[in-house]
């Protein structure tokens, strides 16, 4: 009898530490594809924010998907081009981004989607801080967290795929050759949405795992992440006021300058972006023709164009996308007036917070997404909208007149990005 209790022991012990083992080994399965997962959505936030400005290029853009075959010499790179949903569903270009082979808890490479929005080949449409994502997202119960065809919408996805089963619609996946670039050999299915394929602008999309059948068996094992807007675009925006701030430090930087900066380009609604006389506050002016106010108002000795590091001008492709939402005050000692001093002297501006010092040359603004709560929602497609302040900036950002502006946390009525110099 004590013979049969011990044997009884052994076996229930052997049964909870084959349980416990098992349960330390999808932990740790876990543990490496989260960490796989969010090593890519750093990597593609960290190169949408570091895109080269030359030629069409956009802060902002994410690369293509790998689509390359199997031991293709490629592998790991973004395909030359991903202009329809089919092509815009890949893997990983690891090394594009500078990453590792990434792997997931099983094995297998990350796949990505991108939207059609931020895919750099080909651009489409604009690409600023009102720009949204076009790719549904739904949690393992089916509803949506992140709906395609409104501002919710996910810029990109990546995916894990997990650990080889027969997906829900009979489809047995088989992994590697011949069918390593067929999505529904590595990405499952579950209650009619498929994440072997998407559309841009639509609920067809992406659903997260894990999903169980009323058996408890896993239908459903593709572990995502997702880069949305609010991931971004803080990013891109503080890229874009340093490029402004550059360009306007270079400019006062220049001997013949002395310390002085360009006159804004009024707030009208003509958008003609030229340096107009006695503006003080505007959008950053980047006229063909050069800054011929500044230049006559000076005496003729300020330069009439950017100069040094500037990436700013009338015909590049980045500026073209955000010039409409970038904003810069200037000190009224530092502009151009005739004879030129030498340096600023005053009266200067305050940005409070972060204090209340007054002692700002210049200070540049970058609008954040249109906010519901603001100004009946910060309206900016007509002409005339765009010429007011309010529908673009916010709190004393939106009363320039005063010289008071400041650099605040994102709220629900405040996303400006501000910088200023000194």
């Amino acid at each position: 009898m004590l013979l049969l209790l011990m044997l009884i022991g052994v076996g229930v012990l052997a049964v909870f530490v084959t349980g416990l083992n098992r349960a330390t080994q999808q932990l740790e399965r876990d543990r490496i594809t989260n960490e796989a997962l969010a090593q890519a959505k750093a990597a593609l936030i960290g190169y949408a924010a570091s895109v080269d400005l030359s030629g069409s290029k956009r802060p902002g853009d994410l690369p293509c998907p790998d689509n390359h075959p199997l031991g293709d010499p490629m592998e790991g790179t973004p395909s030359l081009s991903c202009n329809i949903s089919i092509l815009s569903l890949g893997r990983l270009p690891w090394k594009k981004l500078g990453l590792p082979d990434l792997r997931d808890g099983s094995g297998e490479r990350l796949w990505y989607a991108v939207s059609v929005n931020f895919k750099n080949d080909p651009r489409a449409g604009t690409l600023n801080s009102d720009t949204s994502g076009t790719i549904t997202v739904r949690d393992p119960s089916g509803s949506i967290i992140n709906d395609g065809t409104n501002l919710t919408a996910a810029i990109a996805v990546v995916i894990a795929p997990g650990s080889v089963l027969t997906r829900q619609d009979g489809f047995v996946q088989v992994r590697g050759l011949p069918g390593y670039g067929v999505a529904k050999n590595y990405l499952d299915i579950s209650g009619g949405e498929d994440n072997a394929n998407f559309v841009d602008n639509d609920t067809n999309g992406f659903i997260q795992g894990d999903i169980r059948d009323v058996a408890n068996n896993v239908v459903l094992n593709d572990r995502l992440i997702t880069i949305t807007a609010n991931d971004l675009m803080p990013v891109l925006e503080k890229r874009v006021a340093a490029e402004a701030l550059i360009c306007l430090r270079d400019y006062a930087a220049k001997p013949q300058n002395k310390g002085h900066y360009p006159w804004a380009a009024s707030m009208g609604s003509t958008l003609d972006f030229n340096d107009d006389s006695n503006v003080l506050f505007g959008r950053i002016p980047d006229t063909s023709t050069g800054f011929l106010n500044t230049k006559y108002d000076s005496g003729n000795v300020m330069t009439d164009t950017w100069t040094g590091a500037c990436k700013i001008s009338s015909t590049s492709g980045w500026w073209l996308n955000w010039k409409e939402q970038v904003f810069y005050a200037l000190a009224d000692g530092c502009k151009p007036v005739n004879p030129l001093p030498s340096g600023c002297s005053g009266p200067f501006l305050t940005v409070n917070p972060p204090s209340p010092s007054v002692n700002k040359e210049v200070v540049v603004f970058v609008a954040g997404r249109r906010l519901a709560a603001v100004n009946a929602g910060q309206p900016r497609s007509t002409p005339i909208d765009k010429g007011i302040v309010a529908n673009y900036l916010e709190g004393q950002n939106a009363t320039p007149l005063d010289n008071v502006f400041e650099r605040s946390p994102i709220t629900p009525i405040f996303n400006d990005v501000t910088v200023y110099a000194p």
